[in-house]
């Protein structure tokens, strides 16, 4: 059943994911969240890793990949803790997770154990959308195969001069 036109839920968004690759577009939907007008009950930061779990399949190296996979989740903590710290300072609750794996799986898989309301999803040159590793389809794909709503957001000066083009 649809839902009722102008019924209003507490919040538009309760539940925020927001995957990060180490990009500024990536970060810049992490900021934008703070200026949506919405009071969501949780914002949870993932930090997608690509690639270090396909050297288990190596036989004789698991040790090494351990450890390998150990520095880059503490590396990949260390990185969200300064957006988790920015976001819990504007009255939000932040959790953080580093995941690995293909993105794309590891986001649907993230949004449905959160049972997500919105993915955040930064865009441009060096974000979800044009990364030469694999993240180029991700937002299409994905808005597909998840339940929450999927929306781009553009790093602010290059959002301010889109505006400024189409006016």
């Amino acid at each position: 059943m649809a839902q009722e036109f102008g019924k209003r839920r507490k919040t538009m968004y309760e539940r925020i994911l927001i995957p990060l690759d180490g990009s500024q577009e990536a970060e810049a939907a992490a900021h934008e969240v703070v200026h949506l007008s919405m009071n969501p009950e949780v914002v949870h930061l993932q930090l997608v890793e690509n690639g270090v779990m396909q050297s288990r399949q190596l036989e004789g190296y698991t040790t090494y990949a351990d450890q390998i996979h150990d520095a880059r989740k503490r590396s990949g903590e260390a990185y969200l803790q300064p957006l988790r710290r920015k976001l819990e300072a504007r009255g939000l609750r932040v959790e953080v997770s580093v995941t690995n794996g293909a993105p794309l799986h590891e986001v649907i898989e993230r949004a449905e154990k959160l049972d997500a309301d919105l993915v955040l999803l930064g865009a441009g040159e060096g974000g979800w959308l044009r990364r030469r590793i694999g993240l180029s389809h991700i937002a299409p794909r994905l808005a597909k195969k998840v339940k929450a709503h999927v929306l781009l957001v553009q790093e602010g000066a290059k959002h301010q001069e889109a505006l400024q083009r189409a006016a």
